[in-house]
């Protein structure tokens, strides 16, 4: 136990200083250190923890319901290597004029895309139609420890639709 004075003076001739470790007011810890060095090393290892942070970047692919077979697969040939560096993708297909009357052939069409995906992607987000005019799919790589149905979601949900459908031409 050294009083203040001591202690700075003490950091002084050793060449070092005095960094106080624990600001307790009964027994404060103190420690003789080269304060540059300190702050250095501070800095390289946050710098090393960013290094192993893995930053996942959000992608978007759009398209419309009559979209041609060959459209789609470079589209979806783009996806994989979206998917393959780690990336989340927003697939969204943008209903205009008539087609927004036709919503099953959307999901239709997300259902073929996924389709072609489906050995490298999982559904992280259900297809849900945003603001009347887009239907959007969330993608992101597959885990291979978990085992999903989400291609068994998209066709349920498809049946719900068609199935309200003919709901309504039986009246």
């Amino acid at each position: 136990m050294m009083n203040k004075r001591k202690a700075l003076e003490f950091a002084k001739q050793e060449g070092f200083d005095l960094v106080i470790l624990s600001p307790n007011p009964k027994q404060p810890v103190a420690k003789l250190l080269d304060y540059g060095k300190f702050k250095y090393q501070k800095k390289q290892k946050n710098k090393e923890q960013k290094s192993k942070q893995s930053k996942t970047e959000n992608r978007e692919v759009r398209m419309t319901p009559l979209i041609g077979r060959h459209d789609l697969e470079v589209k979806s040939k783009k996806t994989r290597e979206f998917i393959l560096n780690g990336d989340r993708v927003k697939v969204s297909v943008k209903f205009r004029g008539r087609e927004l009357a036709r919503k099953e052939l959307g999901y239709n069409k997300l259902q073929e895309f996924f389709e072609t995906l489906e050995d490298i992607a999982t559904i992280a987000k259900q297809p849900v139609l945003n603001g009347g005019r887009f239907l959007d799919m969330f993608l992101t790589k597959k885990n291979p420890n978990k085992k999903t149905g989400d291609n068994k979601v998209i066709n349920n949900q498809l049946k719900k639709k068609e199935g309200d459908k003919n709901a309504k031409d039986e009246n």
